[in-house]
């Protein structure tokens, strides 16, 4: 079973003999979307082309109720694409004929799990230089900053005490600065 959203159409689907066939019918158009339709029900199922329900195969009733038409019309369709081997029966079961061939899963699968390896291997690669690193953290810049001026305060304060011991007066000076 594998988890995709979509299905392979060829940009020539309209220039394959199978299908210009169908689209000559009386209800070609219909005959072409139960086509597609079946293609979607197929990615659905999830089982190499199989029409399936769960473990139970779709008959021609199911189909449709699925796609609204009436069983002796689907019936009509289903066999059809039998004679023109888009479909084949094996048992009860209906499988797209060539699935694999045409869309192509497996490299699908092998995508997948070429991502998984790369990203484990990046997630790794992480790890070990988190591990590596010899990098010591230190205060933000703004904690440094209220650390230094707490001081300058500080020493501030001390040099105004020793003034006024000295003299016994406490002198005051105006800074100007301007900053824009």
């Amino acid at each position: 079973m594998y988890g995709i959203q979509w299905f392979k159409v060829d940009k020539n689907i309209f220039n394959n003999r199978k299908i210009q066939i169908l689209l000559k019918h009386k209800d070609g158009d219909t005959f072409f979307r139960v086509w597609m339709q079946l293609l979607s029900i197929a990615v659905e199922c999830g089982n190499n082309g199989r029409l399936e329900i769960g473990q139970k195969p779709i008959t021609f009733v199911d189909c449709a109720k699925i796609m609204g038409k009436t069983s002796d019309k689907m019936r009509r369709i289903l066999e059809e694409f039998l004679e023109l081997g888009m479909l084949k029966k094996e048992g009860e079961t209906f499988l797209i004929k060539n699935w694999d061939k045409y869309q192509s899963i497996d490299k699908y699968e092998n995508y997948q799990i070429q991502n998984r390896e790369r990203q484990r291997k990046y997630r790794e690669k992480l790890k070990s230089e988190s591990e590596k690193s010899n990098v010591t953290i230190t205060l933000n810049n703004a904690e440094e900053e209220k650390r230094t001026e707490k001081k300058t305060k500080e020493e501030r304060k001390d040099k105004i005490r020793r003034e006024e011991d000295d003299n016994g007066f406490r002198e005051y000076k105006l800074q100007w600065s301007y900053t824009q």
